[in-house]
């Protein structure tokens, strides 16, 4: 049966698209040839520096692109997105119109607006007079406790930020003493068990009891699927506050997040394939089907309307001899008010990347209901929408917008894909 609408990306902002699709009544199926971005994020959701005003952005910024009218559903849509996300047991705590300053696993800071419970426990504004031990695992290198500590007292001092101790420890890992662990994913996944988180509160509880701590902080490794848990019986042992640090890339949090999403899209009932969209049928400026290459083969599908979430550069875009190009319909990508293109490709790599880095903002037009257009502003495709980091006009690193974009934009290309439906 064709469905009415196909989404291309299974990340937030096709998830997204898939559950405002979903609600406006129409039937849905997503394509993904893996996970992208999400998958690899600290799951943290940046939605907007909350001292700017969407007027402050630039104006192809996909906030000031769908408009504050658009942008004026944000809060009641995200809220119910995030009863949807409690449902399948991952709780994400904080505020849209409020940062929360987090410690990250380098010892340094990060501001964003929602992040899991397990690490929104480790605000610094939770965190005056407490007295913190951090917990390094023997053999996973990627926690250096003691480099963490350093720099976070280092910043206690500095910042006059009143916690009275910070400290740190090394433990083994119940049953794998001696080993070495090269990913947090092995030990998130052991934790899931309940003898080994047993046994990991006995050695947690042990190293806990001295000195009088109040918080006890750990690498975001408590648990893949069953984090809430974890940190509850932790809390419930030790008689202390737990948290898990923010993550550098890729993450365990951001797992968890796409984890959710699936369990999520598959309970609302979305057609979910697994394969890669090679080409797209088009005749007088309508995408008529896709061709699908799976395990078994090629398959063509067809739609109604057809919402673009491929990603940046996970899946999104590529770099070809003479530029950038979106590889599924050959859509313009735009570097500002131009065409992209690359003389040589050293040009773009050569910029400090936490600046202003060109290759960060690049990506395609779309109008105020997130059609692509081209070069004159028209509509390129007259059923196709898109969302999500594909979308060029801002750096998420500096407007800390990543998941925050991703979500809105991928929930209005769902509503405009979806209409009619009702």
């Amino acid at each position: 049966m064709k469905p009415d609408i196909i989404i291309i990306g299974g990340g937030m902002a096709g998830a997204a698209a898939a559950i405002a699709a979903k609600n406006k009544g129409a039937d849905v199926t997503l394509i993904r040839k893996g996970y992208g971005s999400t998958a690899l994020s600290s799951g943290a959701f940046d939605i907007l520096d909350t001292s700017r005003d969407i007027n402050s952005l630039n104006k192809r910024h996909p906030y000031r692109i769908v408009g504050q009218r658009g942008f004026s559903v944000f809060k009641e849509k995200l809220n119910n997105f995030l009863k949807d996300i409690k449902s399948e047991e991952l709780y994400i705590d904080g505020s849209i119109n409020k940062d929360a300053t987090l410690v990250s696993i380098a010892g340094t800071f990060k501001d964003t607006n929602l992040c899991q419970r397990s690490i929104c426990e480790g605000k610094l504004t939770g965190l005056k007079d407490a007295k913190i031990l951090f917990f390094g695992i023997r053999g996973f290198a990627g926690f250096n406790p003691k480099h963490c500590c350093r720099l976070f007292k280092e910043a206690n001092e500095k910042d006059n930020l009143l916690i009275k101790k910070i400290d740190y420890t090394l433990v083994e890992f119940p049953g794998h003493e001696g080993e070495t662990f090269p990913s947090p994913f092995i030990l998130a996944m052991r934790l899931d068990d309940k003898s080994a988180m047993g046994k990991f509160i006995s050695i947690i509880n042990k190293a806990a009891r001295k000195n009088g701590y109040t918080h006890l902080g750990f690498p975001p490794m408590l648990g893949l699927r069953k984090t809430a848990e974890a940190v509850k019986e932790l809390e419930a042992s030790t008689d202390r506050k737990i948290f898990e640090l923010l993550p550098l890339l890729p993450s365990v949090p951001g797992f968890r997040l796409q984890m959710t999403l699936n369990g999520l899209l598959n309970k609302k009932g979305i057609n979910i394939i697994e394969g890669e969209v090679i080409k797209a049928e088009i005749r007088d400026g309508i995408i008529e089907s896709l061709s699908l290459k799976r395990k078994n083969g090629l398959s063509e599908l067809k739609a109604k309307n057809f919402i673009l979430a491929t990603g940046r550069w996970a899946g999104g875009k590529a770099i070809k001899k003479n530029g950038i190009y979106e590889p599924i319909f050959d859509l313009p990508i735009f570097e500002k008010e131009r065409i992209a293109e690359i003389k040589d490709v050293a040009d773009y790599l050569d910029s400090y990347v936490l600046e202003s880095h060109p290759l960060l903002s690049v990506g395609i037009r779309v109008d105020s209901r997130l059609q692509p257009v081209n070069e004159n502003n028209d509509v390129v495709y007259k059923n196709l929408f898109a969302a999500g980091s594909i979308l060029g006009g801002y750096n998420y690193l500096i407007d800390q917008c990543g998941l925050g974009a991703a979500f809105l934009t991928g929930h209005l290309a769902g509503k405009y894909a979806g209409e009619g439906k009702e």
